[in-house]
């Protein structure tokens, strides 16, 4: 089996079939550049299929998730990876199935929930597909909000014509919200940066305005037809019209109308993504380990108190 090993000292070089077959957010060189500040970056490809890493004095760390690999092609790396770092154990995951070749030790690290939505062909039967409560809330509050506000703006943004304070703001209220909960957000000057710089190569921002002023709004990278949740966030002050909501529908509606297959709520179950459509499937994290080491057999043991905890 040849490979074919690149390495990228700054940014990585645009790989649109490597987004393409993905489809994810964040399993794609925008967000490998955006949010992923370690170089050297790695890239091995075996038969037009390829892996981004990055090395750490224990392990390599594969980039990316929600990611599309099979366990025959987990195994031909693992393959490369091992004969090249004997020493070193993979931190890989994100995978939409357990791994079950056996070929590797595999130690389960963490099971995460994506909540996805297959859409519809056209908003209509989207809207019929939605219960008849969620239904009449998002048609009644849209109205209100416009009725209430003649001012009243629902505006998009595509990549280029996002900008960077329309992000910090989206961030902001975000924060707010999280404050409202009597929370903390996990959003930072990063994610800032981070959302800006890929919201401007593949990111759909939805916005509910008054008078230019932003009142809520979506960031929803899409790839490959597949919309993304990255962000859903709207000014407390407006509380009563549910601007997020308004945000997010139109959001979702726009995705359909721009011919998408799929809707990703991201990271585990709530009330508004069960209501708008959302449906739970897991991701599978691991640790890979060439034979039975001490260090594999330890690892193990921690893994599996980390499972057992987070259930």
């Amino acid at each position: 089996m040849q490979y074919k090993l690149t390495k990228f000292d700054q940014m990585i070089a645009p790989d649109k079939a490597f987004d393409d077959h993905h489809h994810s957010m964040y399993c794609c060189v925008g967000y490998f550049n955006a949010f992923i500040p370690e170089r050297p970056v790695y890239r091995v490809e075996m038969n037009g299929t390829a892996v981004y890493y990055t090395i750490a004095a224990k392990r390599i760390n594969v980039l990316g998730t929600l990611c599309q690999y099979t366990d025959e092609e987990i195994d031909l790396f693992c393959t490369f990876l091992f004969q090249q770092y004997p020493h070193k154990y993979i931190n890989w995951g994100g995978f939409y199935h357990p791994y079950e070749s056996g070929k590797y030790i595999a130690h389960k690290t963490a099971i995460v929930s994506d909540i996805i939505m297959d859409l519809p062909p056209d908003e209509k039967s989207y809207l019929q597909s939605l219960n008849s409560t969620t239904r009449k809330h998002v048609q009644y509050y849209k109205r209100r909000f416009l009725r209430d506000f003649s001012e009243g703006e629902l505006k998009v943004y595509r990549n280029e014509e996002i900008s960077h304070e329309l992000i910090e703001q989206i961030i902001h209220f975000n924060h707010l919200r999280m404050e409202e909960k009597n929370t903390r957000s996990d959003l930072d000057e990063t994610d800032i940066e981070g959302f800006y710089h890929l919201c401007r190569e593949c990111g759909i921002i939805h916005t509910v305005e008054l008078n230019g002023r932003l009142i809520a709004a979506t960031i929803n990278p899409q790839i490959n037809y597949h919309g993304h949740l990255a962000v859903i966030s709207h000014d407390p002050e407006y509380n009563k019209y549910n601007p997020g909501q308004i945000a997010l529908y139109e959001t979702i509606a726009d995705c359909i109308k721009e011919g998408g297959v799929r809707f990703h709520f991201l990271w585990d179950m709530s009330d508004y993504k069960k209501r708008f459509g959302g449906q739970l499937t897991e991701l599978y994290y691991y640790h890979f380990y060439p034979k039975n080491t001490v260090s594999g057999m330890a690892d193990k043991v921690k893994c599996d108190v980390t499972c057992s905890l987070m259930y």
